[in-house]
This record gives C-alpha cells, sequence and structure tokens, in this order.
C-alpha cells in the first residue's frame, strides 16, 4: 500500500516507524547527543527516534530546532526520514540540510507503531508492504434531524461492540451507489434514498486499509430498521452526538464529508 504525499526534502529511507499524533519540538523537546525525545508533552517521551522513520503531526518552537535535527544527523542519532501531516519551516530547514528525506500529507493515523515502511521522498509516497486496501461503503442513514447509528455484533469480522453507520464492502465491479442500496435494505429493512455521496475517506484496521465511499440516503419519518445479525442495537441520534459513542475509525469523518456535522 502506498500513501501518496508531498516532497520536502528528497531521499529514500525504510525502516520502523514511531508515531507522534501531536506536534514536536526539536529545541528542547529531543535530546539531539541520545536521539531522546524528552519533552513529557509528547506520548513519545522517552522514546529513541534514532534510525526510526519519526511520523508526526508538524513542528513547532524556535528556529533553532532546525540546528538541532543537524547536529542530530551528525551525530547519527537523526531519524533516518521524517513524515509530517503538515510540513512547517523548522523542521522542513532541517531536515534539508541534514539530508533527511522528508514527505508530508500523509494522513500519520493510517501508519503503526513498528511498521516497517519506505520513504520514497523523491517520489512523493510512503509505503507500507503488507497492507492492502479494500473498498466498502458507509451510509448514513437520515430521518428527519436524526440518523441511525449501529452497535456491530460479535459476530461480526471487526470492530466488534462498535457503532457504525450501514456499511459493507465492495464486491466484483459493483457500483458503489448499487453496494450502498443493498447494504441499507440488508441491514435495515428500510427503503431509502440516496441523496449525497462524499469523498473517499481511507481508515487502518491492522494490516488493511479500508477506502470508505460515503453516502447520505433518507428515509421517511415513519421508518424504523429491523436489523440484522451484524448488529445488536440501533439508535437516532442528533449528528453532534457521535462523540459520545465508542464508534468505528473516522464515522465524525464520514459525517463531515457528507456535511452533516
Amino acid at each position: 500500500m502506498r500513501l501518496f504525499g508531498r516532497k520536502i526534502s528528497g531521499g529514500r529511507a525504510e525502516g520502523d516507524v514511531i508515531i507522534e499524533p501531536g506536534a514536536v519540538s526539536f529545541l528542547g523537546g529531543v535530546d539531539p547527543k541520545e536521539g531522546v525525545v524528552v519533552d513529557s508533552a509528547n506520548q513519545v517521551s522517552g522514546q529513541s527516534i534514532a534510525g526510526k522513520v519519526f511520523a508526526f503531526s508538524g513542528g513547532k518552537g524556535s528556529t533553532v530546532g532546525s540546528y538541532v535535527i543537524y547536529r542530530m544527523k551528525k551525530a547519527g542519532t537523526a531519524p533516518a526520514a521524517i513524515i509530517n501531516e503538515k510540513a512547517e519551516t523548522i523542521v522542513a530547514t532541517g531536515a534539508i540540510i541534514s539530508d533527511i528525506p522528508m514527505i508530508d500529507g500523509i494522513d500519520i493515523s493510517l501508519l503503526r507503531n513498528c511498521d516497517r515502511v519506505v520513504v520514497n521522498a523523491d517520489e512523493g509516497y510512503v509505503e507500507i508492504p503488507g497492507v492492502s486496501v479494500k473498498d466498502a461503503i458507509t451510509v448514513i442513514v437520515r430521518r428527519k434531524d436524526r440518523v441511525l447509528i449501529l452497535k456491530r455484533s460479535q459476530s461480526v469480522g471487526s470492530c466488534r461492540g462498535k457503532w457504525a453507520g450501514v456499511s459493507g464492502h465492495m464486491e466484483g465491479n459493483e457500483a458503489e451507489e448499487e453496494r450502498a442500496m443493498k447494504e441499507i435494505e440488508e441491514e435495515t429493512g428500510m427503503k431509502a434514498r440516496i441523496i449525497r455521496k462524499g469523498e473517499p475517506i481511507l481508515a487502518r484496521d491492522r494490516a488493511l486499509i479500508w477506502r470508505i465511499h460515503p453516502f447520505l440516503a433518507e428515509v421517511e419519518e415513519s421508518a424504523e430498521p429491523e436489523i440484522d445479525w451484524e448488529h445488536s442495537k440501533y439508535r437516532w441520534i442528533a449528528p453532534e452526538e457521535v462523540y459520545d459513542y465508542n464508534t468505528v475509525p473516522k464515522l465524525d469523518k464520514v459525517m463531515k464529508n457528507l456535511g452533516i456535522l
């Protein structure tokens, strides 16, 4: 599986990933002698990034941080490559002057600690060997000002006990909207009409990345679902209440994508 982004500093490197969800300051936040993150605000505080592919949201702090990265390169404690969601000047400059491959525009939620990845900054991608991609649909069913969420049963293969929209994986060469309508019928027994299609969203589940195709559908005010074996419960909620539930990955992003959150 390849994730495509933007080249910041050229080169190619391979290594194990270490992930920091937040921003990183190399000045004061990383010990250049040891290559260890020391900022207690970071989840990876106490861990070494030397020789690793360091993935974090972006940089922060003083411009001196660029020279901290350069010092790490000279000391042999620098990361093998850097992946950012959104690069800023400090880290970008440090990577360039230190000749460290760097790429941004990558959703780091699709990476896992200790993934062995290839960063090809020259061609603008991160490759995750052994991880495949599969297409699926998620339908948000709306009834007036409420949307339907369903709790996945213990009989399904993934995300057991989590709340989701109507969902299913694509089969063969079928059209996305055709699969969406089939899933609504099979999982809820309701008659609905598709009113909107969103842009694909990627979500990781172990060694699989789902490419989710979002749809918004509407049903009549009197409609009630008859759930199948895939679900144990259902609820009609206001879209903003989705944050109160333990959901499948990126269900809120699906709703935002469809313009209902």
